[in-house]
């Protein structure tokens, strides 16, 4: 599979590596770097960034991953020798093995969370959800905690905020993560749900699930007004969508810069 690499050695010998799946909807893998703006930040930051395509897909006739329910491909395997590869050549902190994505990567990355939290301490979820047209008994456990940080707009039209029959709503995803099938997170800032037993939006806009297993963190944003992509704009401000209360200067108020 094709991929990009970005890295400045001049800047620190050990970096963090932080690996950015294209989705359906991204042209070039160029584009993918231009648009999130992750190059400029691992100058400014000193990480590594890797982009990776999907293969193609002959149902859909475009690239994607192999996320769950979506098998067509190994892609599992594929991320596992990906960062061996550039643990070898780039040399990045094992503990500091980060991966996002948008729109099928934000689905890819909650697989990768799952199936290689022995490797990735921390996934960024961008309008995914855990899986899509699946059976919920069958994702597996994870192998491990895995910290999880997901922004997901309320107006997505794609990956619908409170899910389908078949396809995970944020409510499901966060859950998931939270729960014993993954980081068994004991302490939560809400009891609220972000779905209500109707399927129907609440008004919660942040979730956080603490004291996990092995130190991990659940995050949950909800994005007010927003759809399905990428924002570079600030989304604090008040009458400006998408919006959220909660971030700021801390948290960061771009997408770019909250993952």
């Amino acid at each position: 599979m094709p991929y990009r690499i970005y890295h400045n050695p001049a800047l620190i010998d050990t970096v963090p590596l932080n690996s950015v799946q294209k989705g359906l909807v991204d042209c070039l893998l160029l584009g993918m770097e231009i648009g999130t703006g992750f190059s400029r930040l691992a100058d400014q930051a000193g990480f590594a960034v890797a982009y990776p395509d999907g293969l193609l897909e002959s149902s859909g006739g475009q690239t994607n991953w192999a996320y769950f329910f979506n098998a067509f491909n190994d892609d599992v395997g594929f991320f596992r020798q990906l960062i061996n590869t550039l643990q070898a050549s780039v040399g990045p902190d094992s503990k500091r093995i980060y991966v996002t994505g948008l729109p099928s990567g934000a689905l890819m990355s909650h697989r990768l969370g799952v199936q290689l939290s022995d490797l990735v301490a921390a996934t960024g979820v961008l309008e995914g959800a855990l899986f899509l047209k699946g059976n919920p008994p069958q994702v597996p456990s994870a192998v491990g905690p895995v910290s999880v940080l997901i922004l997901h707009g309320d107006q997505d039209k794609t990956v619908l905020y409170c899910g389908t029959p078949v396809d995970a709503s944020q409510e499901q995803s966060f859950n998931y993560w939270s729960g014993n099938s993954a980081d068994t997170c004991s302490r939560f800032d809400t009891p609220a749900a972000l779905c209500d037993g109707q399927g129907n939006i609440t008004a919660v806009v942040q979730k956080d699930a603490t004291n996990c297993s092995g130190s991990t963190e659940v995050k949950f944003y909800k994005l007010i007004g927003g759809i399905h992509t990428w924002y570079a704009a600030p989304m604090n401000v008040p009458g400006q969508l998408p919006f959220n209360p909660d971030f700021n200067s801390s948290t960061g108020i771009a997408t770019r810069d909250i993952l």
